[in-house]
C-alpha cells in the first residue's frame, strides 16, 4: 500500500473507532453513573486515558431516589466492588442487600469497606458523607472510594472497570457520599448526534478521495504502459 492509500486508511479506521465509541455512548445514555467514552485527542484533565480513548469523569446529574441503599458520589472517586478475586470500580451506586445480607450490586458483586464485604441485618441505614454506614444496632462501616488511572479499553465494560485481581490503587479522600441519591450517566445525546454525522459525513469523504485516487492509479500505470 502506499503512502496516500494509507493515509486515507488510516483515517477511515479512526472515523470507524469513533463510531464504535459513539454507539456504545448512546447505549449508556440511561445507564447509572456510565462515562462517555471519547477520542484521546480530546483528553483534558478532567479524563482518564485509555489505548486510543478516554473516559469522561465529569460529574453527572445527581437524581434523588430516597431509596437507602441508594449512594451517588459527588467528586472523582470510585466505589470498589468485588466477587472473588475479580475487583469492579464503579460509579453506579444502586445497591441492595443479598440473601445473606452482604450488600451488593445488581450482578452480585459485593460493596467493599475498609474491612472488606460490607453486611448488615436490616436496610434501614445511615451513610454520612464521608461514606460511614451505621444501622439501629450500632453496626459501622466505612467505604472506600478510589482514584483511577490509566485503564485499557478491554477492561471497560457497562461503566465498570474490571481487573482479574486487586490492583494498587490511591485512595480518594475528598470526594462526599450523598444517600438517597444516583448519578446519571453523563452521556450528552446532542452531542454524540453531532459528532456522528460529522464521522459519517468524514468516512463518505475520505472513501471517494480514496476510489478517485485509485482511479488516477490505474490510469496513469495504463499510460505508462502503453
Amino acid at each position: 500500500m502506499d503512502k496516500i492509500s494509507g493515509i486515507v486508511m488510516y483515517s477511515l479506521s479512526r472515523d470507524m473507532n469513533t463510531v464504535n465509541q459513539i454507539s456504545t455512548n448512546t447505549q449508556h445514555v440511561t445507564t447509572t453513573g456510565f462515562k462517555a467514552l471519547l477520542a484521546s485527542d480530546d483528553a483534558g484533565k478532567n479524563q482518564t486515558k485509555t489505548a486510543g480513548q478516554i473516559i469522561n469523569l465529569s460529574q453527572g446529574e445527581l437524581k434523588q431516589t430516597g431509596r437507602n441503599l441508594d449512594f451517588a458520589i459527588q467528586g472523582t472517586g470510585w466505589f470498589v466492588l468485588k466477587s472473588g478475586k475479580t475487583v469492579a470500580l464503579t460509579r453506579n451506586g444502586q445497591f441492595q442487600l443479598d440473601g445473606a445480607g452482604y450488600v451488593v450490586d445488581s450482578r452480585g458483586f459485593r460493596l467493599q469497606s475498609q474491612n472488606g464485604d460490607i453486611q448488615f441485618d436490616s436496610t434501614s441505614i445511615h451513610v454520612n458523607s464521608e461514606g460511614k454506614i451505621s444501622d439501629p444496632s450500632g453496626n459501622t462501616e466505612e467505604l472506600i472510594l478510589v482514584q483511577v488511572g490509566e485503564i485499557n479499553p478491554e477492561q471497560y465494560h457497562q461503566g465498570h472497570i474490571i481487573y482479574e485481581k486487586m490492583p494498587r490503587l490511591d485512595i480518594d479522600s475528598q470526594s462526599q457520599i450523598l444517600q438517597g441519591y444516583l448519578e446519571q450517566s453523563n452521556v450528552d445525546s446532542a452531542s454524540e448526534v453531532v459528532e456522528l454525522m460529522t464521522a459519517k459525513r468524514h468516512i463518505q469523504t475520505m472513501q471517494k478521495t480514496l476510489a478517485a485516487y485509485d482511479q488516477v492509479l490505474k490510469k496513469t500505470i495504463s499510460e505508462l504502459g502503453k
